[in-house]
């Protein structure tokens, strides 16, 4: 089966006019198409009839054919839920589910996240997502003191919000024994915003053990 460049479910499709004035019958009249997705975005696409528009636009965008005419609008209700259910993602990809809950953490981050990706599917979204969140932990990081004073209240909560990655009781535990502060976070973090959470332990530890970590 034939991976779709484009596997987002169609809200609305209308016929628009012809590509091109012809003499052929109906059937072979080539139109373009209006199409609602479900991120409500308006799309144009071509095709002989509605299935085969809907074959063409389930082969992605190509900025001249088949292109987003009109981006979605600013959605003030959109929840994390209502974004995975969007594009469709299932049950079964947790870990992507997961990671949309930590990474677009705030309504605007969701917003951009609708306004920036356009063919929907597996690979894209992942990319996406992921590009995002490096962007997020390089140009808009928790500010120390929102990071001290989250970290004084749930310090697994503080950690995930932090490295943008989940952070369950188990890995905070092996955290704080190695010695791992709030402060010393900051520190790991200004040295290497992009730093995983496992490696900040692996960093600690070494620390811990008078290893020089080579940072």
């Amino acid at each position: 089966m034939t991976q779709k460049a484009n596997n987002q479910a169609i809200i609305n499709i209308i016929r628009q006019g012809q590509v091109w004035e012809s003499v052929e019958s109906a059937e072979k009249e080539l139109h373009y198409y209006h199409i609602t997705d479900a991120l409500n975005r308006k799309w144009q696409t071509i095709g002989l009839n509605v299935s085969d528009a809907i074959q063409v636009f389930e082969q992605g965008n190509d900025d001249n054919w088949t292109r987003i005419i009109e981006p979605a609008p600013y959605n003030p209700d959109l929840s994390t839920n209502d974004l995975i259910n969007m594009l469709n993602i299932s049950p079964e990809a947790w870990r992507i589910r997961n990671d949309m809950q930590i990474i677009l953490n705030t309504l605007e981050r969701r917003n951009e996240y609708v306004s920036r990706i356009v063919n929907v599917n597996r690979e894209s979204r992942f990319l996406l997502l992921h590009q995002m969140k490096d962007e997020y932990l390089q140009h808009d990081q928790l500010t120390d003191e929102q990071f001290i004073q989250l970290y004084a209240v749930n310090p697994v909560e503080a950690l995930s919000v932090y490295f943008l990655q989940p952070v369950d009781i188990i890995s905070y535990w092996e955290w704080a024994e190695a010695g791992g502060t709030a402060e010393k976070a900051i520190q790991y973090k200004r040295d290497e915003p992009l730093l995983p959470f496992i490696q900040a332990i692996e960093r600690a530890e070494d620390e811990a053990r008078g290893i020089v970590s080579g940072f």
